[in-house]
């Protein structure tokens, strides 16, 4: 028998050996393959996002979603190939496919809602719904977004308190600051005020913020506009002016517009609605 070895050896690394190699060498070359193509798209990202206002928030998103997919395929890889193996030394791997089949079976009804955050996060970084640092409305949470994981997004309201969001159930999402912010503000008067004349001059304070000189001009993309009268409520009439702003930069541009409009209707003896 132990003469008979070498032989059977021999005949063993030039078929099932071989092809061992072959998918394990395959795997490897597999593995460094979509190691390349990672590092390209990152590169890819970063060039797109270049010069823009999140870039870097574009980089981490493309960071996180390349480092989850290329996880999942060499788990994959790996599964693959130790089965393929497994074979080629002459296991018979249906049971362990049957096996694996139903624990992932009882896994997934058991994990249903965490399967379910975990694709709605990876879709939440997929398609940029929003980055850190936006201001969101999701599921009657308001506030800016502090990070953005697989499984749940943090959310800051305004008095502090920071909110866990199940990626999974996410339904309406409402981002306040995507691309640009806006800026919209109500000037009460009183009605016995001449309504023309103080639209007249909430315009022209209002659209001082946006002059050469001013302190928020570079912030505002479009207006101060003044639409008009928006309410009437007892004698108090109610003039609405709007503007388009840079993101986040709404409530600066706001409080320099209640200044010069504040500072207008006094020096004019303008009674302001109580």
């Amino acid at each position: 028998m132990n003469t008979n070895f070498p032989d059977r050896l021999y005949d063993w690394s030039t078929s099932s050996g071989v092809r061992i190699f072959a998918i394990v060498l395959a795997a490897v070359v597999f593995y460094y393959v979509i190691r390349a193509a990672f590092r390209r798209l990152l590169n890819v990202a970063r060039k797109v996002g270049e010069g823009d206002l999140v870039t870097r928030e574009q980089e981490m998103r493309a960071r996180t979603l390349a480092g989850i997919i290329r996880g999942l395929l060499i788990s994959v890889i790996v599964v693959v190939v130790s089965l393929m193996v497994l074979h080629e030394l002459g296991y018979d791997v249906g049971p362990l496919l049957a096996g694996a089949g139903i624990a992932g079976l009882a896994i997934g009804l058991g994990a249903q809602t965490l399967v379910k955050d975990m694709i709605g996060g990876f879709f939440v970084l997929l398609e940029g719904q929003f980055n850190i640092g936006d201001v969101v409305e999701i599921g009657g949470v308001k506030g800016k977004v502090e990070s953005i994981k697989l499984r749940t997004t943090l959310v800051r309201d305004d008095e502090g308190a920071l909110h866990l969001v199940p990626n999974g159930e996410m339904r309406v999402v409402s981002n306040l600051t995507k691309g640009w912010s806006k800026v919209n503000l109500d000037f009460d008067f009183d009605i016995q005020e001449d309504i023309d004349n103080v639209i007249n001059l909430i315009g022209e304070a209002a659209r001082r913020a946006a002059q050469s000189g001013s302190p928020v001009g570079v912030y505002i993309l479009d207006g101060p506009d003044v639409l008009g009268v928006e309410s009437l409520k007892g004698k108090t009439v109610s003039i609405r002016v709007v503007a388009r702003t840079k993101p986040f930069k709404d409530a600066v541009v706001a409080r320099e517009i209640r200044r010069l409009v504040a500072k207008s209707l006094a020096e004019n003896n303008i009674s302001v609605g109580a």
